[in-house]
């Protein structure tokens, strides 16, 4: 049996409309690779219903056709034909995944049905969107929101992944910083050697590291930097050598948007997990 993050069980890809089937076949590798079962989400725009049962709503309809009343029925139809077309994808990415892997379909605000549906032991996967737009939609940024608001852990994915393999890399800032046993367990995952950034001042113990490589089957290399700011600029100054495959930290003290900064500009997903959401390394 491989050495897994056993702490995690779950991984949940969000899905919507648009989904790229790169973007789905990344998270079922994900999810084969680190041992987890993989449910696809599908969330449904119920913004687009409440607007439709508004009177006055009128929607343009080019051709000649100029405003007219919203057809709920038919706007139901897309609806269900658009989250079927996401699911066949989804289905014919996940055929060959050795684990369990599940669809559903969730109808509601983003924040409440993510906040209902994961749990500690998840993982929740956000996938860059291809385009500007996609990015600032509302439902894209509700979709961030509520993942860093739940308690499943996040992995951001950038558009273009720059690697598939190199070192698993945790940034740690504090010497038993949960984020080292993860990336050390993913490194065993994946055949990788695994680097520990030491940025907090308390450098981790060598022999606590060589526990944890013996276990986990890896080589594992300390790299005691000055202490890291919350600032991406200063983290990737670190980072710029390593040519890393993945990253771990932990939400505090880095939040979503340096965490993001850094995906985006590494080029590498990066895995933020809670602070207490695992036993010391």
């Amino acid at each position: 049996m491989p050495h897994t993050v056993r702490t995690f069980r779950r991984l949940i890809l969000g899905l919507q409309p648009g989904t790229s089937d790169r973007a789905m076949r990344l998270a079922a590798e994900l999810a084969e690779l680190l041992d987890l079962d993989l449910l696809g989400l599908f969330f449904e725009d119920r913004g687009l219903r409440e607007l439709a049962g508004i009177p006055f709503a009128r929607e343009f309809r080019p051709l000649g056709g100029g405003w007219q009343p919203f057809d709920l029925d038919r706007l139901a139809h897309d609806l269900e034909v658009a989250a079927a077309s996401v699911e066949r994808l989804f289905t014919n990415v996940v055929k060959d995944l050795g684990g369990h892997s599940q669809f559903e379909v969730m109808r509601g605000p983003v924040s409440e049905t993510l906040a209902s549906t994961s749990r500690a032991s998840d993982i929740v996967v956000i996938m860059e969107p291809a385009s500007a737009a996609e990015r600032v939609s509302a439902q894209f940024s509700a979709l961030i929101e509520a993942a860093f608001r739940s308690a499943a852990a996040v992995m951001l994915v950038p558009r273009r992944v720059a690697r598939n393999s190199g070192p698993i890399v945790a940034i740690a800032t504090t010497a038993n910083d949960p984020s080292i046993a993860v990336a050390v367990s993913i490194a065993g995952a994946a055949k990788e050697a695994a680097i520990v950034l030491d940025t907090g001042g308390q450098n981790s113990a060598d022999e606590q590291l060589s526990q944890l490589a013996d276990k986990a089957g890896v080589t594992i290399r300390r790299i005691a930097t000055r202490k890291l700011s919350t600032d991406p600029m200063a983290c990737l100054e670190a980072l710029h050598p390593l040519r890393e495959r993945l990253l771990v930290m932990t939400r505090v003290p880095f939040d979503g948007e340096v965490a993001s900064a850094i995906a985006g500009a590494r080029q590498v997903p990066v895995l933020v997990i809670e602070p207490e959401s695992l036993p010391p390394a």
